[in-house]
């Protein structure tokens, strides 16, 4: 009986994130990592679109070779997203530097901070980690930090899209530190918040909350 109830809810996550007919690069994958990844799946308050973005997120820490050789490489090859040595970086780090890690859990309070600053700088239409008003980002945490031994933030911007999000964040185009990248390849991260909202000025924005309990 459990491993009919896991075949057909791991088809039931293929369904939800292919399009009919469509199950590569997900056949590539063991479901049962597949299933790992859906960490988000129960989360309150989720769209389908922020679901994913915790999914994909959490298949490049998985296993980040698989990754680049099938989500990674069909998301380039579909975008023709030009190669630059930002993606070769990323090719390289995800096939030879980084390795499997620890998924994310969604948290509540992660998740109401994303979804405040989402809503907050997408309104005002403003970009980065201050709040409309000014308030920095360490400010902002003050009311979890007791929470978190560490913790960071990522903010995307121009689509609402999960694995273009996560693309976008793991390329890091322009950023010379690609520190996008590091932050949700970081393995001492174990929780995760997650919102998509409107942008004035860019149209989308995602917020993504990072944390390590105490």
């Amino acid at each position: 009986m459990k491993k009919t109830i896991f075949l057909f809810s791991a088809t039931l996550l293929l369904l939800s994130f292919s399009k009919p007919g469509e199950q590569y690069p997900f056949s590539k994958w063991d479901p049962s990592t597949l299933e790992k990844a859906n960490t988000a799946k129960d989360a309150n308050g989720y769209s389908d679109e922020e679901k994913k973005v915790v999914y994909f997120t959490n298949l490049v820490r998985l296993n980040p070779d698989l990754f680049m050789k099938t989500f990674a490489q069909k998301y380039i090859d579909s975008t023709k997203t030009k190669e630059t040595s930002f993606t070769r970086s990323l090719k390289n780090d995800l096939t030879a530097k980084y390795k499997p890690m620890g998924v994310l859990n969604v948290k509540d309070d992660l998740t109401e901070e994303a979804r405040s600053h989402a809503e907050d700088t997408g309104k005002k239409g403003n970009l980065g980690h201050f709040t409309s008003d000014g308030k920095s980002y360490d400010f902002r945490m003050r009311k979890i930090k007791e929470s978190y031994s560490a913790y960071a933030e990522c903010c995307d911007y121009g689509s609402n899209d999960a694995l273009s999000i996560v693309m976008h964040l793991l390329i890091d185009e322009g950023q010379a530190s690609v520190e996008h990248r590091k932050i949700l390849l970081e393995s001492k991260y174990k929780f995760t918040g997650a919102s998509i909202q409107p942008h004035k000025k860019e149209k989308w924005t995602c917020v993504i909350e990072l944390g390590n309990s105490k």
